[in-house]
């Protein structure tokens, strides 16, 4: 990654986590989507609880009645689809989010040549899939709405786009708009805000309200893309970015974040930039009863992550948020990670309805005094090279019985019993 792209990641990531403090509480239920990248067919990942009964305390519960995981982990061998699933879920997020900060947060200093609109990879091993759109569609909660929006792409092209709400408690959802190509449709509450006139159309209309009319509505609608983030801690980026995000007014939670996992530092301290030189956070620690102090690249890398990751986890407590990250368990002891899936699953701490959506290579935590089955999800390739995505709660027994709640999911899962660890057969044909 040249120099210049890790600069202006860095300025859209210090921006993006200055947003997340303001947001209002959003909440995921449901994301489909089909051809992208190595999904051709339809992939669904539900965040409604199903009506098994382990971890009911720690379920989100919503005024309607309805309840919402705080947690699904993606499971599955390596090129089987996790990270596309997460990409998924954040293209479409991007998709909105992007324009508006680049167009609506110029102070934020990001950077103007980035295009407007991600990249989007179709399913590239059929002639078909290649010449049909990308689809997405998301069902999201904000404020007291529950929202559908969806998203066609092709070639990059915004084909079609729409979005509805409906007051939760209500049986019927109103269009707030429908869009195809360029011809736009709006419902009754948009029309007393907004004509369709005189817009960009290579950017999706949600991001274009959000930009030009400060309405409740628009903000409601917008606020889930704004408020989540997507995390991957597979690269060294976000170590390197850290410096410029941190913020010292954080440090005393932060600080009591790392002790509860062990991790001993007296705080931090920032060195604001001066000219020439850039931001400089300096990490206190205290030793035999003398204070000394290392320059955070000088800490270890899972040390870093941990002070990046605890600064997003306790905006998404505060506000409650959808948070997603790919490969949560790289640089992370196995006792730490269950720490962070936890936190989530205690409502003494969540108190916000938070949620924290990854992948994982590492299956000590696939366990039965972690998650739930509907937590549990696995990816892997299929036929023609294309993913799949199903759920542990979907998984039937020899005898048809769902897989028990007081089963070694790990044991299992490595065993092959639940279709996405290939590698034990293909390793035992080479002996």
């Amino acid at each position: 990654m040249t120099k210049l792209k890790v600069y202006n990641q860095r300025k859209k990531l210090k921006y993006l986590f200055k947003i997340m403090k303001g947001m209002l509480r959003t909440m995921l239920c449901q994301f489909t989507f089909r051809n992208y990248r190595s999904y051709r067919d339809e992939a669904e990942l539900s965040m409604q609880a199903t009506s098994m009964k382990e971890f009911e305390r720690s379920l989100i519960a919503c005024p309607d009645g309805q309840s919402f995981l705080p947690v699904a982990a993606v499971y599955g061998p390596n090129a089987g689809g996790k990270s596309n699933l997460l990409e998924a879920l954040d293209y479409v997020r991007s998709a909105v989010a992007r324009p508006v900060r680049m167009l609506s947060a110029r102070d934020g200093g990001l950077d103007e040549e980035c295009p407007l609109m991600p990249r989007c990879s179709a399913f590239e091993f059929d002639d078909v899939s290649v010449s049909e759109p990308t689809e997405f569609e998301l069902y999201y909660r904000a404020g007291n709405h529950e929202y559908r929006y969806a998203l066609s792409v092709h070639a990059d092209e915004i084909v079609y786009e729409g979005l509805w709400r409906r007051k939760l408690g209500a049986s019927r959802s109103a269009m707030l708009f429908e869009r195809e190509g360029v011809e736009i449709k709006l419902g009754p509450t948009l029309r007393k805000l907004a004509t369709a006139a005189s817009f960009n159309p290579s950017l999706p209309y949600l991001s274009f309200l959000c930009i030009n009319f400060d309405a409740p509505v628009v903000k409601e609608a917008a606020s889930w893309f704004l408020n989540g983030v997507f995390l991957n801690y597979n690269c060294s980026f976000l170590e390197r970015a850290l410096e410029q995000i941190l913020d010292e007014a954080d440090s005393p939670e932060i600080t009591r974040f790392l002790s509860a996992v062990d991790v001993r530092i007296d705080g931090f301290r920032v060195e604001k930039a001066s000219e020439g030189r850039n931001r400089r956070v300096f990490v206190r620690h205290n030793v035999g009863g003398k204070h000394y102090e290392l320059r955070l690249p000088e800490e270890s890398a899972g040390t870093q992550k941990l002070l990046g990751l605890a600064a997003f986890l306790l905006i998404a407590f505060n506000r409650g948020a959808t948070v997603v990250i790919d490969e949560l368990d790289a640089k992370l002891h196995p006792k730490l990670l269950r720490y962070v899936i936890l936190l989530f699953k205690d409502p003494e701490v969540n108190k916000s309805g938070a949620q924290l959506i990854f992948s994982s290579q590492d299956v000590s935590t696939m366990r039965n005094d972690v998650f739930r089955r509907d937590e549990i999800w696995f990816a892997a390739r299929g036929e023609g090279e294309a993913s799949q995505l199903w759920s542990l709660a979907d998984i039937h027994e020899a005898n048809g019985n769902l897989v028990s709640r007081n089963a070694a999911f790990d044991k299992q899962y490595l065993s092959g019993r639940y279709g996405a660890d290939p590698y034990l057969t293909r390793i035992e044909e080479w002996d």
